[in-house]
């Protein structure tokens, strides 16, 4: 694929478009009742391999990114086993792409701030299991120019109803299943051109099994898959409908028990449209009042 028509098919590439709501295992155990927590992630992926419809079409196309992200949470009880814990997420970073897709340039700045609240429920079962689910918004007040090809934020609204169930096979073994479903407004001020953009529902699912190797150090094995996401430019179908499944595997160590950190490593396996991602690190710091 030549320079002008990968430009052609990525140009105005919104940062969301190719990100998942993931969840760490474990986010959903529900916090103290009247608890406050501060969070910091930082993100860095490279991307060097691009595909469409499920070939890969450059070996050289280089996308990374540095995203960090601060949430705050404040967890409240509303029943001896129901708990609220409404929170706002900010996130931030930079995109530099080189290689076959250098002409995309770079980006930096805020992304869109998203809120969410989610009701978690601790269930009679043996081992009290956890059902929660989650709203998400993001406000379209992110870093975004319709002249340039990558951006942070999306400039438009989207949404984002999220469902988990955690069972506790023992107080070492747990397996997380999350799945979520994402809609998004119109963008009305797509590229150059003041474009029409829309895109079709987008749908993931997650899964993984954790071990609790001591009572303050948890290791995790899991992954997921998304789907969905097609685009339309001014009505004109794009063809760019995501497919893409990955792998995790986490550690999270409580230093005492008020200071949480977590390290994440992992890679896309495969992918239908778009880059994949060839290394992720993700690190967590959380500190509970």
């Amino acid at each position: 694929m030549n320079v002008s028509r990968l430009v052609l098919v990525l140009g105005m590439l919104p940062f969301a478009k190719s990100q998942a709501l993931e969840v760490a295992p474990g986010d959903f155990e529900p916090l103290p009742a009247g608890a406050d927590a501060v969070l910091f992630y930082y993100q860095h992926t490279d991307r060097s391999e691009l595909y469409q419809n499920g070939h890969r079409t450059s070996d050289n196309a280089k996308l990374s990114s540095d995203v960090g992200i601060l949430r705050y949470i404040h967890a409240i009880g509303l029943g001896e086993n129901l708990s609220w814990e409404p929170q706002i997420l900010l996130p931030f970073g930079y995109m530099n792409a080189a290689g076959d897709v250098g002409a995309l340039g770079d980006a930096h700045g805020v992304g869109d701030p998203i809120l969410t609240a989610p009701l978690k429920w601790t269930l009679p079962t043996a081992n009290k299991d956890v059902f929660a689910l989650a709203p998400y918004l993001y406000i379209p007040v992110g870093s975004y120019d319709k002249n340039d090809a990558l951006n942070l934020g999306e400039n438009r609204w989207r949404a984002t109803l999220q469902a988990a169930y955690i069972h506790h096979f023992s107080a070492q073994w747990a397996l997380d299943t999350v799945a979520d479903v994402s809609w998004v407004s119109t963008n009305h001020d797509y590229g150059a051109s003041s474009a029409k953009l829309e895109e079709n529902t987008r749908y993931e699912y997650q899964a993984a099994v954790r071990y609790n190797w001591t009572p303050s150090t948890t290791f995790a094995l899991g992954g997921g898959y998304v789907t969905g996401a097609a685009t339309s430019v001014d009505g004109v179908d794009q063809h760019d409908g995501v497919s893409t499944s990955y792998a995790r595997f986490t550690v999270t160590h409580f230093i005492d028990p008020t200071l949480q950190v977590q390290a994440q490593l992992g890679r896309d396996i495969e992918v239908e449209q778009g880059f994949r991602e060839g290394a992720r690190l993700n690190l967590r710091v959380l500190k509970v009042f």
